[in-house]
């Protein structure tokens, strides 16, 4: 992952209230925030005897509530991040952490769903992409699902911004997202990244077929227009099939 966004994460951390900006939503997709659970739930297929790898977990957003849905769950992040998780899940008994950029931590771990919800789109370039999935999918049981969630795809959001409906939905979101930065005007934790990849369709079907060479099922998945950004992203399921 880019240094300066991993960096900027774990300043978010060390220095936010709200768990919502933690994880870089704004206060009005609070309520759209919570039908990600049910999403993941329903998309991952998972059951009470999983084990879960949520990589990149943050402040517990979405780890916490799964892990009520599993028999164990581990999430990765930035140290900073990671203590602050350690503050809200004092008492879980099947909650594990590991802090540092998945890319160099040796988890010899398997896993039954693996989690990666709004991360990809951080990573410095593709070719990162494509060590950070093959890397996820090697801590992949038979039979297992790894959801890589929540990805800005700018051809989708072409698409999307040509309809009238889609100018109407940005004009509204736009004008509300002005009205939250200059509540914020004057605060600016984090250093802006330069080096991030940039998903189009182009890409997205790139790891379709890269995935499957290597003889994976995957399938690329709509995100409800519910979510937060629904309209303009979408996730990547990889399914390795039984042995």
């Amino acid at each position: 992952m880019s240094k300066i966004t991993f960096d900027n994460y774990g300043k978010k951390a060390e220095q936010l209230d709200s768990y919502l900006e933690i994880a870089s939503r704004h206060s009005m997709m609070d309520e759209s925030e919570k039908l990600i659970i049910p999403d993941v739930i329903m998309k991952l297929a998972l059951q009470p005897y999983d084990r879960i790898l949520d990589i990149g977990c943050g402040a517990g957003n979405l780890l916490i509530p799964l892990s009520f849905f599993a028999k164990e769950i581990t999430g990765i992040d930035h140290s900073s991040c990671i203590e602050l998780l350690r503050t809200r899940i004092r008492k879980s008994q099947n909650i594990l952490l590991l802090s540092g950029n998945f890319l160099d931590i040796v988890d010899k771990n398997n896993y039954d769903k693996i989690l990666c919800y709004s991360v990809l789109q951080y990573l410095a370039d593709e070719k990162e992409v494509f060590i950070f999935i093959k890397k996820a999918l090697e801590s992949l049981v038979p039979g297992g699902r790894a959801l890589f969630a929540d990805i800005p795809n700018t051809s989708k959001k072409e698409r999307f911004l040509k309809s009238n409906y889609g100018k109407k939905v940005d004009s509204e979101y736009q004008s509300l997202l002005k009205d939250v930065q200059k509540s914020k005007e004057g605060v600016n934790l984090t250093e802006k990244d330069e080096d991030l990849v940039q998903f189009d369709d182009d890409l997205v079907l790139r790891i379709l077929k890269e995935t499957r060479g290597n003889g994976y099922h995957s399938y690329v998945l709509d995100q409800s227009t519910n979510l937060c950004l629904g309209h303009t992203r979408e996730d990547i399921l990889i399914v390795n099939p039984e042995d």
